[in-house]
Order: structure tokens, then sequence, then C-alpha cells
């Protein structure tokens, strides 16, 4: 509260009248005669006005603004934002953003290009490195009026430069670090005079990686190759109508540093506790990730396992020297949340069921081995392990250039092929009345191999992703003008978009595990799989010779039933389900490449895991606000918008799944007299994950040991699994905004708004999670705000202090689904944000001029979660190291999230910059500038949890330098940069991994340092 009365305080200070500072001068006075601030142009309320007279909270970036400062990227657009943070794909202002890259949901920040709607910020923030832009508006705080679709957070403005009645060109080349070669150039000009203009523009750009790739042979990551190509055509008709068009085509790629820019940088595993047997921070020694709870080994009394394979004591403790990675070093480990404390032991491959709870329940879909097993053998494997893992596993460290690197299989590749087109219609109806057309199309594909596991070994999974988007709009915009003081702004809006995806994991090298059929004896698998699933297809069709993904077609065929309403819980009865089904077969193994061809690429072979969904979305919304000039002091805007998103959805999974329960089943179906056949090989009548390991697949030894890593199963029988569901749902809101203007005079502007923010509810696709569909969340915000000119009209001055209440938030979380534990995206209750920020220019001379911007962000939970999947309070983490599933019960793995900080929103954030002009007469001007961005620790994932080490990203600072030498008659410019002079990283993002990967934790890292080359040549009017 101290804290909150504090900003509220200095907000008060910086928003007092201007005549607290200093008197104006007079319009004759000398000062009237010295440079004056540059008016820029936005459209951030639909029509023209000055960011100084908008009242909204807006960072915007003129084309010359761009240009001078050498902007290019979305790190360089950062630096100069208040309260904002850009991940690869996604942005959060204020702590409002898209936190997920799940399928189904969509984003917090509503994009636009050239007044378009865009699904992806990141496609529209990277084209065309910035080159040929007018400008691009930043509008913080909730747009619910005037861009109401999914501009919870705020929107973003990109807008492109307009063919030209006047011939003009450029001509522009970069050379600098990490062989980059970038080559830009535009010319512009009218085909027909006073009828029809033309701009084309067209950019290539190339670069290597600057992350190492410790894998010998492997190139360097985060390279990139990028070509973008564009026309627009402005036909001129008549003297009150336009027709603006624009095309663009694109394709880009990279060896990308991880999915979901979730970066190949390996910061933790297993919480720092060094391997059992080499002593490295990555985990190698162990065939599975895993633990098993045993008795507390301190005890006199302890419970002692007879042999590795032995587990007829519940709880005894594996005697050390048995297995590699149970020794004298390691005999075992302990692990104390919420002050309970137990204990545990890695689990014995082949023998210890992995991805169970303590009760037996099922804490993860997959069986994955652990692919970095075969490093254990090997010491130079060792050796490019143990250099693939950035600090002490404890923390995200603090990281310089030299730092950047990874370790992986070298199959790291993103692409996309993008197609856009625009159309912008103008009609001056009447002197007071214009209307307007918006239209687009756009269509991309997008497909991306990235190596899951983060190491370089041949054998093992890969991540092939693969989508399809295609969407139109049409939006009609009238202005009208009632008399002086009256005008309205409305419109409708309608938009479709249809994304098709599908995911795959399967294996590079074809390792038998996967691509041959799973040994169940003589007995063959009717035997083990017969009543242990849902649904066994290859009883109802007599076909076992495949594992395709049957669900849907057995289901649309009316082979299956519909499961839909079937079972009382939320991933079968949820309103939104139309239809559920379930097919299960023998695992017989993928020599064909069951989930396709790669893009470019090979079959995948040994697929294990196909995630196939399909996601459309029809949307429409009216839009109406008005501003009432009171009188010369006051002024009135009020606005509405009604928003109705319909949405449709199915999922088509398939995947390779091990069933613990089919050991005794199998004993079941045929007869404790006939066990042996099953694998019983005590003679008990029952039998273990060891006796089949050991009898049936030949996995391992009797002493528990590894005999043959391909056979060796790791959780039960294995079997594939196929389900298919398919849901529709409806959201719709009403938004408005409230906001009063007070102008003492024509340099000063007080705003008050009070503005409401929607963002559409959605689908959980992908995993057959257990909550299908999460709800709408809605924003409230109030601003106040001040823009003007302080000192005489040197310097200027845009601040704003404001109150969010955030409700129904948009996170994702670890929760239970029918294949395990998955990532659901669900509604956390509610938080409250309380901010202030500014951003100031000072003219401090005529050659001098220094720029600043502070944001203070103070987002929190203020109220506790209910976990629904779980029945627990607060967030039941999966990727909790120091808690693992398999150790602690899910009641007992909670943790308290109200009070805790909103994801991705440091609390205090600056920029400062300064440039100095230099006049050199005949011989042009030399501009020295140099900038200096420092952003503050913050939670760098997107999942809430209690603020930890392993989850905050660490302050960092950036230093950027750039002297400009331009021609007198501005024709040549030759620019020399160096960006970020300290070698300083900073985190993009974070992603975690559960028990299943030893509960591995990833950053995406900012660029380091880097030094460039410009030279631009302007011709024709553009000088």
């Amino acid at each position: 509260m101290k804290e909150h009365l504090a900003v509220i305080a200095v907000a008060g200070i910086l928003l007092a009248p201007p005549a607290l500072f200093a008197e104006e001068a007079d319009e004759g006075s000398e000062d009237a005669s010295r440079r004056q601030f540059e008016e820029i142009v936005v459209t951030a309320e639909r029509r023209e006005s000055t960011v100084q007279d908008t009242a909204i909270a807006i960072t915007a970036f003129t084309g010359d603004f761009i240009a001078d400062f050498g902007l290019r990227n979305q790190e360089d657009l950062q630096n100069y934002l208040p309260a904002t943070t850009i991940q690869p794909y996604d942005l959060s202002i204020r702590g409002v953003g898209r936190l997920f890259r799940a399928l189904g949901g969509d984003p917090g920040v509503a994009t636009y290009f050239d007044g378009a709607y865009s699904e992806d910020f990141g496609i529209a923030s990277t084209e065309g490195g910035l080159f040929d832009i007018e400008r691009i508006e930043f509008l913080r705080g909730p747009q619910g009026t005037l861009y109401g679709r999914n501009g919870v957070g705020g929107a973003v403005n990109f807008h492109s430069k307009k063919p030209t009645d006047e011939f003009e060109g450029e001509v522009r080349a970069n050379v600098g670090s990490f062989n980059t070669r970038e080559v830009f150039g535009v010319v512009s000009g009218p085909v027909i005079e006073g009828v029809l203009n033309a701009r084309a523009n067209g950019v290539k750009r190339t670069r290597d990686g600057f992350m190492d790739d410790v894998q010998p042979g492997n190139p360097d990551i985060n390279d990139y190759g990028d070509e973008n190509y564009s026309l627009a055509l402005e036909w001129l008709p008549l003297d009150n109508l336009s027709v603006l068009v624009r095309g663009n085509e694109r394709s880009y790629r990279r060896s990308m540093s991880g999915a979901q820019g979730a970066g190949a940088i390996v910061i933790s595993e297993q919480a720092g506790m060094r391997d059992p047997v080499t002593g490295g921070e990555r985990w190698v020694s162990v065939p599975v990730h895993g633990w098993r709870p045993i008795a507390d080994p301190t005890a006199a009394d302890a419970p002692m396992c007879a042999s590795a394979t032995d587990r007829s004591v519940p709880n005894c403790i594996v005697p050390t020297g048995l297995v590699p990675y149970i020794n004298d070093d390691h005999p075992w480990y302990s692990f104390t949340h919420n002050g309970l404390t137990r204990y545990a032991q890695p689990v014995v491959g082949g023998v210890d069921p992995v991805g169970l709870a303590p009760d037996g329940t099922t804490v993860s879909g997959f069986a994955r081995p652990n692919y970095a097993y075969q490093a254990a053998f090997d010491p130079g494997l060792q050796m490019l392990a143990d250099r693939s893992i950035q600090g002490d596993g404890r923390r995200i460290p603090e990281l310089g250039g030299d730092d950047l690197r990874g370790w992986t299989n070298g199959l790291q590749d993103e692409f996309f092929d993008h197609q856009a087109a625009y159309m912008n219609v103008t009609w001056d109806v009447l002197d007071n009345l214009t209307v307007k057309y918006i239209g687009a199309y756009t269509d991309y594909f997008y497909h991306r191999t990235t190596d899951d596991d983060r190491t370089g070994m041949p054998i093992d999974q890969q991540f092939y992703a693969a989508q399809e988007n295609e969407n139109f709009q049409h939006e009609v915009q009238f202005f009208l003008d009632v008399g002086a003081n009256l005008n309205f702004t409305g419109g409708y809006f309608y938009y479709e978009n249809d994304i098709d995806q599908q995911l795959d994991f399967y294996s590079p090298d074809g390792w038998s595990r996967y691509t041959e059929p799973a040994d169940y004896g003589v007995l063959g698998p009717t035997a083990y799989l017969f009543g242990a699933v849902i649904v066994p297809a290859w009883l109802i069709t007599g076909d076992t010779s495949t594992n395709h993904r049957t669900a849907k077609e057995l289901g649309k065929a009316g082979v299956l039933p519909n499961l839909a309403g079937a079972v009382p819980i939320p991933s079968f009865s949820d309103p939104s389900i139309q239809e559920v089904y379930f097919a299960d077969n023998p695992w017989m193994g993928d020599t064909v490449g069951t989930g396709g061809r790669v893009d470019r690429g090979p079959a995948s072979n040994g697929t294990t895991f196909i995630w196939d969904t399909e996601n459309r979305t029809e949307a429409w919304a009216v839009y109406l606000q008005g501003e009432w000039q009171i009188n010369d002091l006051f002024a009135l805007t009020l606005g509405v918008r009604y928003a109705e998103d319909d949405k449709e959805a199915e999922e088509s999974l398939f995947l390779y799944n091990e069933a613990p329960g089919a050991l005794a089943n199998c004993v079941n179906n045929v007869g404790v007299e006939l066990a042996a056949l099953c694998g019983d090989l005590d003679g008990d009548g029952a039998v273990t994950l060891a006796e089949y390991n050991t009898g049936i697949t030949g996995g391992i030894d009797a002493t528990g040991n590894i005999a043959d890593f391909d056979k060796v199963r790791f959780r039960g029988v294995p079997f594939a699994r196929s389900i298919y569901r398919s849901m529709v749902n409806d959201f719709d809101e009403i938004t408005w905004r409230v906001n009063l203007d007070f102008t003492p005079n024509e340099k000063d502007l007080y705003y008050f708004s009070v503005t409401t923010g929607y963002r559409a509810g959605g689908f959980n696709l992908g995993y057959f999670s257990f909550i299908p569909t999460y709800a709408p969340e809605d924003l409230t915000a109030y601003e106040l705000g001040y823009k003007g000119q302080l000192f005489d009209g040197t310097v200027q001055l845009n601040a704003s202090a404001y109150l969010y209440d955030y409700d129904l938030i948009h996170l994702q979380f670890s929760t239970f689904s029918f294949t395990g534990v998955s990532t659901s995206v669900q509604n956390a209750p509610s938080a409250e944000t309380i901010g202030f920020e500014f951003e100031g220019m000072w003219l401090v001379t005529d050659e001098i001029t220094v720029g600043l911007n502070y944001s203070y962000t103070d987002a929190s939970y203020n109220a506790e979660l209910f976990e629904p999947t779980a029945g627990t309070r607060g967030v039941v983490d999966g990727s909790n190291a120091l808690a693992p599933s398999s150790v602690f019960t899910v009641a007992e793995r909670n943790l308290l999230i109200d009070g805790e900080p909103l994801p991705r929103v440091p609390k205090h954030k600056f920029t400062g910059w300064a440039d100095y002009v230099q006049n050199l007469g005949n011989r042009g001007t030399v501009t020295y500038l140099t900038s200096v961005a420092w952003t503050d620790e913050f939670p760098a994932g997107g999942r809430p949890t209690a603020a930890s080490p392993l989850s905050v990203a660490p302050a960092f600072l950036r230093w950027d330098a750039r002297v400009s030498w331009t021609s007198l008659d501005r024709q040549w410019t030759v620019a020399g940069f160096v960006n970020n002079i300290l070698d300083e990283i900073g985190v993009r993002n974070q992603f975690t991994y559960a028990e299943s990967q030893g509960h591995r934790r990833v950053i995406e890292p900012t660029n380091p340092r880097w030094w460039g080359l410009e030279v631009h040549y302007k011709f024709g009017a553009y000088r």
C-alpha cells in the first residue's frame, strides 16, 4: 500500500498543471524561434490526429525515427517502449498479452497492418526489417471500442508507406556482425499522372547464427534468410475517392533456437542436482527420468529392497551398487515442499513404472526415454553435455554474449511463406461525411522442426509442426462531423479465420524402438490389451496392422460410439463438446511415416505423437464512438462496441503409450495358471514391469540393468491410441469507453478515461485436455494522463497513471488430461495492476536532443486460483523440480499465487537516449547517437508460479551507439553502429519441462553485441 501511495504521489506531481514548472513563452519572444517538436500524426482513434492531441497512451515511431535510430527488429523496438516486453511471436503491454502459443486462443494485444487485423504480431513486426514503414503506433491499455478484437492489452498499428505522386526511391545496404548481409530497395511514383500511383519494394536479408552449437559439424543457431516483396497501387478515379491496394510475398527461414520461442540454451535440469554418475548438470546416466518415493532412509528400520528389481516391500530402498545411478555418492535424494519432506531414488529403468503419482494415478502422458542416456558411456559426449548448460541450475543466470551456446542434432529449422493483400477505399461522400472500406486476405504456411531434448544424440524424438492459416476480413467505417463540436466514428467489422495445424514427434534416424512392432510374446496383443483400454479398435475392425488415426474415421462411419456426455467430467461433458471417439490398437511400429512427410524433408518415420487440429473462427462487431467538444476547455468521448466470436474446433490425436495395467490384465485374461506366458517369472501369479522387460522384451537383465535400450519399456505394455474430439462455442461482449479531456491551453492536454477490454474465450486443443474450453477475459482500466510541453516549449512530456481490474485471465497451467498431465489454458480469477509511465524529450539546443521513458508496473494476482482438475487451491506446478509429481500428491504440490506477480512484466523499465547533430556546412551533417535501456527482473515464463530464482529473468542493460553522416542534399547517408556494447544478455522467454524430461528449463536470449555499417542512397523527390 505504501508503494502504491508513492506512485500516486509521483504521478500527481508530474501530472500537475504546467504553471508549477514554468510560464509560457510569448509568441513573439526569442524562444518562439527555437527548434520545435515535430507533430506525429497517428490514427489511434481511426481518425487522423497528433499524438499530443490523442487521449491515449501512445508511443509512435515514424519512418524517419526508425531509420535514424537504426531500428530493425523486435528487440530494437522493445528498448523504446515503456511497460512492454516482446517475445519472438507475441508481446505483453503492462502485463497483458498472450502468454502461450496453443492453438485455439487469441492474442491479448491486437495487431493491425495497414488498418487490417493481423493474427500474428511476430510476422507483422519483422516484415522487411521495418523498411519502408511510414510509422508504428503502440497503444497501451485496452482498446475496447475502435480496436476491439482482442485488444484487451492494447493495439499495435503498422503503416506502410503509400505510393507517391512524385518519382522517388531509395536503396539501402547493411553489413555487420555474424556475416549480416541486407539489401533494401524501393521505388515510387506516378503511373498515370493524377490517376494512378505505384510503389514497389524488395528486401533480402541473411545472417549467420550467433549461438554456438557445441555438436561438432553443426552450424551456429539462430541464423536467418528473409525475402519480402510488395507492390502498392493507389487509384484516384475521382477527387473524392481513392482506392489503395497492396500485396506482399514473403519467405523466411532460420535455424531456430527452440520451439515456441523457447530457446536452445539449457539453464537447468533437476534444479541443479548433479548427475549421480558423471557429476554433470545434464543428467545422462539415467535411462529414463523419474523418481520413486522411498521410506525415510535416515530411520533405523528403513526397509531395503532385496534387489534392484524387487519391490515386494512398499517404498523399499534400493541398495547402492546394484545400478550405476544409485551409488554411495547419491544413495537417495530429499525434497521439501510446503513444509513436507519426502525421499526418493531415481527410478530403476524398466523396473519402476514412470509417470505415476504416489497414489498410482498417471501424471505424465508419455513414457519417453532419456535420449541423452548414451552420453554417459562416451567421455566426449559427456563433455558436450556439460558445455551445453549455463549457470548452476538453481536460477536463471546472468549471461554474456560468449555464453550463447546449445547442443542440438542440427535439425532446427523454421520456415514460413506468407502472402497478404490489402484494400483501403476512402470516399468523401460529403464535406462532413467520409466512408472507408478496409479489406484484407492473408494466407501463410508455417513449419518448423525442433530438437526437443536439446542434445546432439542421433537417437531421439524430433518435433515437427506445420500450420496453414487463411483469413479474410471486411470493415466499413464512417466518420461524421455534426457541426464544429460533435463528431462520430462508427463501423462494422467481419472476420473469418481457418487454421490447420499438425504436430508430429518422430524418430529422424528410424529408431527401432518406435519403427518396429512391440513384442507381446507368444500370446499376442489381445491377452494384454483387451479390457485394459476404452475401445480396442482392432476387435471391431479385425485389423491389427495399423497404428493410423482411426478414431475419427471409425467414429464418423458410425463404428465407434460417440462418448460426448457419456462420462461426467469436463473432458467428455463440457457443453461445447459435440463428438468424442476413442480407438486403440496394438503398437505395430511405423516405418512409413504415419504423420506424413516433413515439408521439404523426409517421411516422419517412428511417429509417436500426432496432434492434428483445426480451428475456425467467425467474428463480427459493430461500434460507435462520439466526441463532444463541450466548450473550449472540456471534451467528452463516449464509445461502445458489441463483439461476437463464433468458434469451431476439432482435434485428432494419435500417440504411442504404455499401459501399466495391461500386465495384470494379461493374467486376468488367460488365468493364473498361464501367467508365465504373460511374463510371470517367479510364479506368484502376477507380472511386474521388471518381469515383462526381462522375460518378454529382453530390455533389462535379471539384475535390473539395461540390456537393450531399444527394447526396454518404461511404464508398461505399448499400444497405439487415437482420439477425436470436436467442439463449438460462441462468445460475445459489450465493451465501452468514457474519456474526459481538459485542455487549458493549446499545449497541454489532461485526460481521464475508463475503458473496458475483452478477449474471447477459446479451446484447449492437442492433448485432449481435461478443460476443453476457457472463458473470455475482461479488463477495466482507469487512467489519468497528461500530454504537453514545459519550460518554454523545450520539453515535451507525456505521462499517465493507471489502475487495472483484470478478470478471468488466460494463463497456461499444467493440468490433467486423459493422456496424463498436459499444458492447458484456463482462467485465473483476477489481478490488479497499478502503474505509472512517462515519455519525455528535451530540445537542449538546436544540436542536442535528449529523450527518455520510464515505467513502473506493479501487476499481481489478487485472488487465489481454484484448480478444478485437482480440487486444490493454487497452482499445481508440474514443472517444479523441487516437488516432483511422482513424489508429492497433487494436493501437496500446490503453489499459492495470490500476491504473486504477473508474468512477463518488469516492475521498472527505463530508456534514455541523446543525439548531437554536428553541422559540417557543405559537407553535410554528422549525428552522434547513444542510448541506454534497462529492464528490471521479471517472471520470464508464461505460467503462473510462485516467484523463484528459476523463473525470474535477471535485470539487464543494453547500451547502443551510432554515428551517421548525411550529405547536404540528404541523398547519401553512411552510418556505423554498435548495439549492446556491454554484451549483456537478457531473457525474452523461458520454457519449462515436466519430470519426464528431467525438469529441463530453457531460455530464448536477446541478441549479443552487434556492429554494422549502413549505406543509404535516396533519389528523386525522396530527398
